[in-house]
């Protein structure tokens, strides 16, 4: 009974699964391996398995269950981990050949705490090169597989919809998170930037990098948070205010600032009329909803986050790439080059420019609680050499602000997943929370699960 219903698991009706003794961890992460072997040839979404370690541990769970009253939240929930962030003992090698054969001495604080919460890790998740732009690996889509599951967090978006994990880490520096997520049908939280440690993490850049992770619901993405957030003195950026905890709730005594900009008007004909649709559920529901329009420095924003990235990314790698500029994708080569070439003025300039930004658009959120735009232009195009455009994730990350991706429909002629993008000011995800699950209860697009097509390109 449990194998046909895979589809229909998450972390929390597992956990009640666990909880009443109806499945145990040793048989819960055995199914996940029979699934992973059945249609990991099809999707490609890991690069490592960690499956005689994963079931020690189930084992040992086993035997922690005989002792303690009340299981945790991920309590022998299975993950996987985007293979930038550090697993110590397990290769780390970040799509690259740079790093072919790396094996971390350390966990990323976001593995440690995953297993001091007690989930289990499955194995390591494809990316592009360093998480970066081009360099894309040869991951599916498991809606089709003939179209991009997008990137950088590309096997983790595509190891969840395809049911291989219950959730799985990923990061994001433009829209690395939340296009894969809408691209495959999938929940994800992007925390407010220095709400997740970044310790251990292999930097894309510094400054704009953000960790997270995809889940199949709000509900779900509210349990890993709790997890995953709070203060880290192994990373600076984190805020140093007390941890805060989401609660699962329906507050609907919110306004909704409908973005109206150009720069969001090129998303195509279905797209629109789902994030229309998804709007009409909210106020159907009792959420107020007003036209808004974002700040004046958006373009100059987006263009400081492109060159701040350049920057960063080339002073991460700029003693590999002099040493050996060809173990680099050609991408990531003329990405490097770019960013040795800007001048640190212009990267100053750009990181004021960020901050204007910021600011701008954070004065937004004194006439609304949230924005909602599309997750993406469109579907997720076809072919697997390109993953997609951030665009309209970019703005966001570069501010820093906390965003919620949530699935709203497919497209008629491939059935391709289609997103919605709520957007709050720093520190307030509790109110995408409220909104985002009170959109969950009401509709049932995050409930579908793809047929997995057979025919690979």
């Amino acid at each position: 009974m449990i194998k046909t219903q895979l589809q229909h698991l998450t972390i929390a009706s597992t956990n009640q699964m666990l909880k009443k003794r109806e499945i145990s961890p040793t048989e819960l992460i055995s199914l996940f391996f029979k699934h992973i072997e059945k249609w990991e040839p099809h999707v490609k979404a890991w690069v490592t398995f960690q499956q005689e370690t994963a079931m020690e541990q189930a084992k040992a769970l086993e035997m922690k269950m005989k002792t303690i009253e009340e299981l945790p939240p991920l309590f022998a929930i299975p993950y996987g981990a985007k293979d930038i962030i550090y697993t110590k003992g397990i290769r780390t090698e970040a799509g690259s050949n740079v790093l072919k054969g790396f094996v971390p001495e350390t966990d990323a604080t976001v593995v440690h705490r995953l297993q001091k919460a007690d989930a289990v890790l499955l194995g390591k998740t494809t990316t592009t090169e360093f998480a970066n732009w081009g360099g894309a690996p040869e991951t599916r889509n498991p809606w089709n597989v003939n179209h991009t599951p997008g990137g950088s967090s590309s096997g983790s978006a595509a190891a969840l919809a395809a049911n291989m994990a219950l959730m799985t880490l990923g990061t994001q520096t433009a829209g690395s998170l939340s296009r894969p997520a809408a691209y495959n049908g999938l929940t994800v939280l992007k925390a407010t930037y220095g709400r997740i440690s970044k310790a251990g993490v292999i930097p894309a850049s510094w400054s704009l990098d953000h960790v997270g992770a995809l889940t199949k619901t709000v509900e779900d993405a509210v349990h890993v948070y709790n997890v995953l957030s709070g203060p880290d003195p192994d990373d600076t950026a984190t805020w140093t205010l007390p941890k805060q905890a989401l609660k699962v709730q329906t507050n609907k005594d919110y306004t909704v600032g409908i973005v109206v900009d150009s720069y969001f008007q090129d998303a195509d004909s279905e797209m629109a009329a789902a994030i229309e649709n998804a709007v009409h559920l909210l106020q159907s529901l009792g959420i107020k909803t007003v036209p808004v329009r974002l700040p004046k420095s958006l373009e100059a924003g987006n263009a400081a986050h492109h060159i701040v990235m350049k920057c960063e990314t080339a002073s991460y790698h700029a003693d590999q790439y002099a040493k050996d500029p060809s173990r680099f994708h050609a991408y990531l080569q003329q990405f490097i080059r770019e960013g040795l070439q800007i001048k640190a003025i212009d990267y100053l300039k750009a990181q004021r420019i960020r901050s204007v930004f910021r600011q701008e658009l954070c004065d937004v959120f004194k006439d609304v609680d949230l924005l909602v735009t599309p997750a993406t232009p469109s579907p997720a195009p076809e072919g697997i050499k390109e993953t997609g455009s951030p665009a309209y994730n970019l703005p966001f990350t570069n501010a820093g602000v906390p965003t919620l991706t949530l699935p709203v429909g497919f497209s008629k002629d491939k059935n391709l997943p289609l997103g919605m993008q709520l957007i709050a000011a720093p520190m307030q995800e509790q109110k995408l929370v409220d909104v985002g699950h009170l959109f969950q209860l009401e509709s049932d697009w995050h409930k579908q699960s793809p047929e997995l097509v057979n025919k690979v390109i």
